[in-house]
């Protein structure tokens, strides 16, 4: 659409259009009788000249820094009728959100688009810079949107698609002013779309940084509870989760019934190649062989390239839980494949081993050429041996010499990670006792944990019962736990949840002082579902840290709606 033509009939509306008085005739009820304070923000950018497709109340008005004077289209009988208003500033500028004041009627917005088109001006021609479409009604103050990324530009159309009403149903546009403006806090903080969710925002990139021991305090469990559920067809009971970044993806190895019906225990595996919103197919790991259970595996990967796993297995005459071990070259082709009495750990210095049933807790740690293992003895009373979190080490990932206890609480070990920090190690286990939380400790060697503290409760019933856990981390991060529960005490209905370590994010409402995001669902390690109880508003995000406390970034003043999508770019 060329500018010049619109540019000429915009004028002559503004000189030619009705008096405000010939609508007071059809649209009932006294509106904004008295001017109020017009809060600009200090980015805004001045507007020069405006113009509109029609006028039945003069276009002037848009630019007059009065809310009780309305430029108004003329009125409709249906909503399907398109009309617009343009304005220009003096000059080019560079522009990254516009801004639209309505006409209110007490709290209701009046003659505001349910569906419109945003353009910018390249000094010629009109060119698309956003399309909004289901606009719900705004409710007081300025609406303020930011535009997908700044252009620069020398003036902004607003073209209305699907009309609004008046308060005597007339199907209308009307506003009492515009604006525009570019502020630098919008680049860190983008608009990227709509996904119309009823009451809903989400908020990307919002998962949690490098490693920091004093910001670990904002968790969020994952929305879709659980991440990962067994195949469907058979018994539904998988659990003991052992993640391991591969490249771009993820591998999430765990065991049980993966959709079997034979009530035998396997190894399996599942890959994501989008940070845990989506998995790949499950395919079968470690099969029984042999034994009649194989699980509880753990999964690292040396600077060797060599997949090295610790599982559970329960076989043997009599039969009797046992740590054994398996290797690949790639992760998915392990050796041995199915469960073999030739691949079963040896364990010297700890008495009646041949007698201790080492379950749910078989924790491989590698850390300069010393492989260490973590293990509970469910048989500790007939070994002599508290039920504790022990410890032993070895050179070949075979043969281990138990060193002693490294955690003397009655508590079932379930992964180990090192971080750093300032320059210091930290060793993060994750323990559980088949209840309803899981408990950590934070140790400052592989072989010495202080007392644990409570890290997460289960969130409902789905997940009363805490079976294992594993961490997701990678590159000194540590993005979050994954987790087997069920609903029952009986351990044998579990699946696989998530509780990420992620920002916080609120909103604050100008109008009403509301706030939301005391409560969030969390879409992967990195995206945050924020719930609403309206579906517009305009006020501010605040964005802290994964403390819960430390304020990272304030946005300016901007509307949010069901369904907005947005970006934090610190």
């Amino acid at each position: 659409m060329k500018l010049y033509a619109i540019i000429f009939m915009g004028a002559v509306m503004v000189f030619w259009g009705c008096e405000k008085a010939a609508l007071q005739k059809i649209s009932a009820g006294k509106t904004m009788t008295t001017q109020q304070a017009i809060v600009f923000e200090s980015t805004d950018i001045p507007v020069a000249s405006v113009s509109a497709s029609s006028a039945l109340w003069p276009a002037a008005a848009l630019k007059d820094s009065n809310d009780a004077t309305i430029w108004s289209s003329n009125t409709h009988s249906s909503a399907g009728v398109t009309e617009w208003v343009a304005y220009w500033f003096n000059g080019f500028d560079s522009v990254n959100y516009i801004k639209m004041l309505p006409r209110y009627n007490g709290a209701a917005a009046l003659g505001f688009p349910v569906s419109f088109k945003v353009y910018t001006s390249d000094g010629s021609n009109w060119v698309l810079a956003a399309t909004d479409t289901a606009f719900p009604a705004p409710q007081q103050g300025w609406v303020i949107l930011p535009l997908p990324s700044a252009v620069y530009t020398n003036g902004i159309q607003v073209v209305a698609t699907a009309l609004g009403k008046d308060n005597v149903n007339n199907y209308v546009f009307q506003l009492a002013e515009v604006g525009a403006g570019y502020d630098a806090r919008f680049n860190q903080f983008r608009y990227i779309g709509n996904n119309s969710v009823y009451q809903q925002n989400e908020i990307r990139n919002v998962g949690s940084g490098t490693f920091n021991p004093t910001k670990m305090s904002n968790w969020n469990y994952d929305e879709r509870n659980p991440i990962i559920a067994a195949q469907p067809g058979g018994n539904s009971n998988v659990y003991a989760p052992s993640i391991q970044a591969n490249g771009g993806a993820w591998n999430v190895y765990f065991g049980g019934w993966d959709g079997t019906t034979d009530g035998h225990d396997r190894i399996s595996v599942t890959v994501t190649n989008d940070n845990f919103l989506t998995f790949n197919p499950h395919a079968l790991m470690i099969d029984k062989g042999v034994m009649i259970h194989m699980n509880n595996e753990t999964v690292i990967k040396t600077a060797d390239g060599i997949w090295r796993m610790f599982y559970t297995s329960y076989g043997g005459s009599p039969a009797i839980n046992k740590p054994g071990y398996a290797t690949s070259t790639n992760g998915v082709n392990w050796t041995p494949s199915s469960g073999n009495a030739s691949y079963l750990l040896n364990m010297s210095g700890y008495t009646n081993w041949n007698n201790a049933d080492v379950n749910g807790s078989n924790v491989i740690y590698y850390e300069s050429g010393t492989y260490h293992l973590y293990f509970n003895d469910f048989n500790y009373p007939s070994t002599g041996h508290a039920f504790a979190v022990h410890h032993a080490t070895s050179t070949d990932m075979i043969n281990f010499t138990y060193t002693g206890d490294v955690l003397n609480e009655g508590l079932v070990a379930q992964d180990v990670k090192k971080f750093t920090y300032s320059g210091n190690n930290y060793y993060l286990m994750v323990l559980h006792i088949n209840g309803n939380e899981l408990r950590y400790s934070v140790g400052t060697g592989p072989a010495t944990f202080p007392a644990s503290q409570q890290l997460t409760t289960n969130l409902g019933a789905s997940d009363r019962y805490i079976t294992s856990a594993g961490f997701v981390t990678k590159d000194n991060r540590l993005y979050g736990v994954l987790y087997g529960a069920g609903p029952v005490s009986t351990l044998d209905h579990n699946a696989i949840h998530a509780k990420w370590l992620q920002k916080k994010v609120l909103f604050i409402s100008d109008r009403t002082g509301a706030q939301w995001g005391d409560i969030e669902r969390a879409y992967g390690p990195d995206r945050i579902k924020l719930y609403m109880n309206t579906n517009i508003e305009t006020g501010h995000f605040y964005i802290y840290d994964t403390d819960g406390s430390t304020l990272l970034y304030t946005s300016p003043r901007v509307t949010m709606r069901s369904g907005d999508i947005w970006e934090y770019r610190p």
